[in-house]
């Protein structure tokens, strides 16, 4: 049963930024994608983080939230990229 849970919470994880990623592409697509990157990742990096930190779900080995909040604006902007691309269908 442990093993079950445990699964299920590297799963919620993995989905969690991709899935939240997704949405906000398709949510107000003529917006900055800048200005959602740097919201998205704000709000990620030092509320989300902090929050699963007092639920116990994020242990940190000196790693500083700057670092995520910087890693996930890259990230953003990668997808943002991808997605815009002119072989794929406009959203």
């Amino acid at each position: 049963m442990m093993y079950i849970l445990l699964r299920c919470k590297i799963l919620k994880s993995y989905t969690l930024m991709p899935v939240s990623i997704m949405l906000l592409l398709q949510w107000k697509p003529n917006i900055s994608p800048l200005i959602k990157a740097i919201v998205y990742s704000a709000v990620s990096a030092f509320v989300g983080l902090p929050m699963f930190r007092l639920l116990g779900m994020y242990h940190p080995k000196q790693w500083s939230n700057i670092y995520s909040f910087v890693i996930t604006v890259v990230i953003y902007l990668i997808a943002d990229f991808v997605s815009k691309r002119s072989s794929f269908e406009k959203l």
